[in-house]
């Protein structure tokens, strides 16, 4: 079998000069820091001052055609009539029996055209639905690099570096930045901004934002410290916290054991799964789980009065809370807040606890 390739973002070089200890990790078949020295001090600076992450990893579809807007209403748990250039939403796609193939932010670029981003891809499924449309699909992860920057000063850095950021979440735009075509977008679910360049760009791009926000603290942020911030907020990935469904006819995961039930208009009348998702059971949950010690434990049963009652997704050490947490899915007798949990692989105890763990930082200053 062939090894599938392993692809340097636009921003490696100036990454592997910035990461002090050559620690790398492949997601979605690129190359990324997994820190650049200290995760733990740069998941803080996230919450305390400014962090910049590396998200060119991010999968990224172009759909443009007449019939776009039609095919991505079939597509998605949300109607794309609703936006207007400029701006964005947050939906799911599922399979014919309900089951979660993927979640993403859709934007719409134009009236015929639209940009799906997510953490995983899924490009043969949108393809093949696509193609009944005569509708045009293509990735543009290998044109374009993108940077995110979050924290509390996030807006500083943006405004120093010489951007507008009078942008409301959810909304983008494109600019001419010093000579550079950029699109500067609040995608995130972190309260900052992400700045999306040509691949050619990327070197200069990043030593801009870092020029911009040395006076703020800026610091690079890697993989593991992203993931302390999305789970802090109560965010499910696939990969880290459940296997997307593969096949036109699987039922799991559901999106309502995920808790991702907001990300779902049920007004919205014709999108693919619909039935079989508002006829799943609603009998478990997604929490949040507070661990008694630091040491994480990721997919692992969660009892009560010695049954079985769920199981832990997802789960860090946080440095902010100073103890292990996790995302877990768990019955709805027990998911009430202060429950007291056993874990199996030990005497350990947990707590239920709401979500997200951590306010999530607004990116617009102090």
């Amino acid at each position: 079998m062939i090894a599938p390739l392993i692809r340097a973002t636009p921003f490696h070089a100036r990454a592997a000069a910035a990461n002090r200890l050559n620690a790398w990790q492949a997601r979605n078949g690129w190359t990324l820091a997994s820190a650049y020295g200290d995760p733990h001090g740069e998941a803080l600076a996230a919450r305390l001052t400014a962090a910049v992450a590396d998200i060119s990893w991010r999968w990224r579809l172009m759909i443009e055609g007449p019939r776009a807007e039609e095919f991505l209403a079939r597509l998605l748990t949300r109607d794309p009539a609703r936006l207007v250039p400029g701006t964005a939403f947050k939906a799911l796609w599922l399979t014919d029996r309900g089951g979660l193939r993927g979640a993403g932010a859709l934007a719409r670029y134009g009236r015929e055209s639209f940009l799906l981003i997510a953490a995983a891809p899924d490009f043969d499924w949108i393809a093949r639905g696509a193609a009944l449309f005569d509708v045009r699909v293509h990735e543009i992860a290998q044109q374009e690099g993108g940077l995110s920057i979050v924290g509390p000063y996030a807006a500083k850095v943006i405004a120093a570096a010489g951007l507008d950021g009078a942008l409301d979440g959810l909304k983008f735009r494109k600019l001419f930045w010093g000579g550079l075509d950029v699109t500067l977008s609040r995608f995130g679910e972190h309260g900052g901004y992400e700045v999306w360049c040509k691949a050619d760009d990327a070197a200069l791009v990043w030593d801009r934002i870092l020029g911009a926000g040395a006076p703020f603290a800026l610091k690079p942020a890697g993989l593991n410290a992203m993931d302390v911030l999305d789970l802090e907020a109560g965010i499910v990935r696939p990969g880290r916290d459940y296997e997307p469904a593969e096949g036109g006819f699987v039922t799991t995961p559901s999106p309502i054991e995920l808790g991702l039930e907001s990300l779902v208009d049920v007004d919205h009348a014709i999108f693919n799964g619909r039935r079989a998702y508002l006829q799943a059971p609603r009998v478990q949950t997604r929490v949040g789980i507070e661990l008694d010690g630091e040491a994480p434990v990721p997919h692992t049963p969660l009892l009560r009065d010695g049954r079985i009652v769920g199981h832990t997704l997802g789960s860090l050490y946080s440095p902010a809370l100073r103890r292990a947490i996790a995302l877990a899915v768990v019955d709805l007798d027990v998911a009430e807040l202060g429950t007291q949990l056993m874990l199996n692989s030990n005497a350990a105890t947990a707590r239920v606890c709401a979500l997200p763990f951590l306010p999530i930082p607004d990116g617009m200053g102090p």
